[in-house]
């Protein structure tokens, strides 16, 4: 079976990152031949010539008078590589490619980190229809012509519609990481209004994180994306209740030290078709970050 794609945004409005996940029916080693053998590469992504001395020039079918530039800063055959890539004089981005063993097949995790906000729905588009196209090639079906487009405007809406907020507290970096990250320090403050809140994290990348509040029928769950104490945490978010389950949603907060405390900010994304989800979870995160603020200035 091949699995739709996880997708998610993350970073912070002037310089994104686009995070892509993909289960493929291959082995490591053949999709790992797959993204760096030319040939092959010829098939789903674009003509490559060049070598990792000089780089790489990758000429897209689509458009092969704007080829991108690469070059390779890290490689471990089947499993990890990291790429230095330049388009169309844009600043340089960099793009990290993870491949891991998944039963009988292979999980491919894509993280592309931008210098400049201004081709998000391009690279979100692009990048889902050339992993579409490397799908045929294990049996997947084509997604139609249409598809590239459809997903630029998914890429769109998350990008225009995120929602930020940000918040000064009278507590240090470090006294606010443990609260935001740490299990026993979010028991303090995350849903104290009910009495059988549940609460567990894992504060690794790719550790998971839940928390559940029975009465109310709500469930919180997700993966870290990102752990650098004590100023940045990145996760997945997937929010479960009555209505059902969300999808494609990711949170990336931040610390900064300022005079007398720090200042936390909440960049929430997601594949919302209008401004409804945003300003709901406004509301949440409002009323849920008064609770961490009364909790650190008690």
């Amino acid at each position: 079976m091949i699995e739709d794609f996880r997708r998610s945004l993350t970073g912070t409005a002037a310089e994104p990152v686009l995070r892509f996940a993909r289960r493929y029916d291959a082995s490591p080693g053949d999709l790992w031949s797959a993204l760096t053998e030319p040939a092959r590469l010829g098939r789903w992504l674009g003509e490559v010539t060049g070598d990792r001395i000089d780089g790489f020039r990758i000429a897209f079918a689509d458009a092969p008078d704007r080829p991108a530039h690469a070059s390779v800063e890290a490689c471990e055959p089947h499993r990890l590589l990291v790429v230095h890539w330049e388009w169309q004089g844009e600043r340089p981005s960099r793009i990290v490619v993870d491949l891991a063993p998944d039963g009988d097949g292979t999980a491919l995790s894509l993280v592309h980190r931008l210098g400049e906000p201004d081709h998000v729905p391009e690279y979100g588009g692009g990048w889902e229809q050339c992993f579409a196209t490397l799908a045929t090639r294990f049996g997947g079906a084509w997604p139609g012509a249409d598809a590239e487009t459809l997903s630029a405007a998914r890429w769109r809406d998350m990008q225009a519609r995120a929602l930020e907020i940000a918040v000064d507290l009278s507590a240090s970096p470090e006294r606010v990481w443990d609260a935001i990250a740490r299990a026993e320090g979010l028991r303090t403050w995350w849903w104290t209004h009910w009495d059988d809140v549940d609460i567990a994290a894992d504060p690794r990348p790719g550790g998971a994180y839940r928390i559940a509040a029975p009465g109310a029928g709500i469930v919180l769950e997700g993966r870290y994306l990102e752990v650098e104490a004590p100023t940045h945490l990145a996760f997945s978010w997937r929010w479960s209740d009555a209505d059902g389950t969300s999808t494609d949603e990711a949170c990336d907060l931040t610390i900064a030290a300022i005079d007398g405390g720090a200042r936390l900010t909440v960049r929430h994304t997601g594949p919302w078709d209008d401004e409804a989800p945003a300003a709901s979870y406004r509301q949440g995160w409002e009323f849920t970050l008064s609770r961490l603020r009364r909790t650190l200035e008690a």
